[in-house]
Formats: C-alpha cells, structure tokens, sequence
C-alpha cells in the first residue's frame, strides 16, 4: 500500500497530466509547495518503485501503474469533496482541504458508498471530472479564461486553483461551473481581464482569470488565427489573443500587443528574433514569444472594383 506522501505526489502528477501541462520537477514542486530537491528526492523513490518514468533531464511521466494509483486518489478527493458540500453542507471554499485528510483513509467500501451518495454527479464542486471506478477519465476541452478571443463566449467549466482566497473571489464575482460569460476586453496596465457575465460587465483580476478554465466556443476568427511566428515578412495582422500564462500577456500587452492591434512583420527568419512594427514602434520578440501570440492575418480584399467609380 502506497503511503499517504507518495499518493500525494501521484495525485499532483496526475493533476498536471490532466491539464495538459508539462511535467517537470519544478511545475511538481510548485503543485505540491515543496521544495525542488524534496521534489527529486521523492520522484526517484517513485522510480525505483516503477510508478514514474523521469529521465536526469526531462519531462516526468507516470507509468500505467502509477497512473492507476493517481486516479484512484484523485477518484476519492473528489468524491468527498462532492459529498462535503452536497450533503454535509460544506462551503466549496473548504472541502478541498477537509477531502485531502480523508481520501488517504477511504477504504473501497467507504468509496462505493460515497458514490452511490453523491448519485450522477460526474464533477467535484470545482468542476473537476470524477475518474470512474476503474481510474477512466473523460476530460471536456477547455482553455484557461485569459486565452479567450475578444466577443467570444463560453462556459465556466472548472477552477484550477483551489486555494480558498481564489475560490472566494470565484464566488463573489459569480463565476461558479456552469456560468456563462463572454470576453470583452483585456486592460493593458493591470492585465484585467473585462468580461459579459450575464449581461453584466465585470472586471476579473488576473490570477483569478488564470485559475478558470472555460469550455469556449470556437468562432470563425479562432479557427483562422496563426502564431505571430508564422506571419510572413512584409504581412500585417491582427493580434487576437495570447496562448501563454499571464506573465508573458501582461508584457505583450504593455507592448502594444493589445487584441485587435494590427501589427506588420518586418523580420521573420529562421535564427534570431522577430521584429514586428506594432503602433509605429520596432519590437524585437523570441520566437518562443512570437508563437504564443495568435493572430489574424490580413489578406487583399476579393473581388476590389480596381478603380471603377
């Protein structure tokens, strides 16, 4: 039986797999709020015992049996965060916490019974889908808030970060699973993220709008756009939205590259960074950067009358 700190670092792992992200001894560490030699120390115990694949340098991976063991514990956390709040009455600001000291002592009786509890309930109160009895996990597309396009809409579909101070916030700017809303604009000087909540205009806080992940609907502008890095030399277009975390958005922002600014390429080669005219200004990007801002390119007009009257 897997001690409580290793189903720990399972269930953390098994979270960043779940999102997508890469996993690494650092992206563990801030998971778990640890330390990154505490991080490594435990991540070659989990070698060795054959639940992880982690190369001296490179990305962390769980191993078949491993990943069973992660979503069975994060099968129970989200069990009893459901039933904390479903029928205990728990505030979802605090279930989280309370779920963390139970799911290591749910015995495979107490699980069935917390389940047939919490009836149809496919999601914890954060919005997290509930692994199925034999670890299966049917995860819904979805992408952080600040990525949304201006106009586009969506649902609120989960919170990533469950700190009680975030969760709080979620709440008291009506944001819960299942809201809808829609982007209206980003600010520029404080990265604040303007949106439609039922019909209402609201300014959400940065860090709030990082933790939020939306399923959105994929509007024709979303389904043209193309990494800054791929715009031509000589080509203008239009910044849409930004594929990054909100460190990189806020310095494009303070950069010009606000959404619906058109920008022109006037350096784009294989070595060396871009350089793009944005608002009579030259700026020098990384093509790491370039690739994380979308854009829409701009294309001659068909069908121009060539000079008639």
């Amino acid at each position: 039986m897997a001690s409580e700190q290793i189903e720990e670092y399972l269930e953390a792992i098994g979270k960043l797999e779940e999102r997508g992200e890469r996993i690494t001894t650092s992206s563990l560490a801030r998971e778990r709020h640890v330390s990154a030699p505490s991080t490594t120390e435990m991540l070659g115990r989990l070698a060795e015992q054959g639940l992880v694949c982690h190369p001296s340098r490179g990305e962390i991976a769980l191993t078949e049996e491993g990943r069973s063991l992660a979503r069975k514990v994060m099968r129970r956390h989200r069990l009893w965060e459901r039933f904390l709040h479903d029928v205990l009455g728990f505030r979802w600001d605090s279930v989280h916490d309370e779920a963390c000291k139970l799911e290591h002592a749910t015995s495979p009786e107490m699980e069935q019974t917390l389940a047939r509890a919490v009836g149809m309930n496919a999601t914890c109160p954060h919005g997290h889908e509930i692994p199925g009895p034999e670890g299966d996990l049917s995860t819904e597309d979805t992408i952080p808030l600040i990525e949304m396009a201006p106009s586009q809409a969506g649902r609120v579909a989960k919170i990533r970060d469950e700190h009680p101070v975030i969760l709080r916030e979620v709440e008291k700017l009506g944001l819960k699973p299942g809201t809808l809303v829609q982007m209206t604009a980003l600010v520029p000087g404080s990265c604040e993220t303007v949106l439609k909540v039922d019909g209402e205009s609201r300014k959400i806080p940065a860090e709030v709008a990082s933790s939020i992940s939306v399923a959105a609907e994929a509007s024709e502008e979303v389904r043209m756009a193309v990494p800054l890095s791929e715009v031509p030399p000589g080509q203008t277009a239009t910044v849409l939205r930004f594929i990054s975390g909100r460190g990189l958005m806020c310095r494009c922002l303070a950069l010009g590259f606000t959404p619906g600014t058109p920008v022109t390429m006037e350096r784009n080669s294989k070595s060396g960074p871009l350089i793009v005219l944005v608002r009579d200004s030259r700026v020098a990007l990384g093509r790491g950067e370039a690739e994380k801002i979308q854009v829409v390119q701009q294309h001659p007009s068909r069908g121009s009358k060539n000079g008639s009257s």
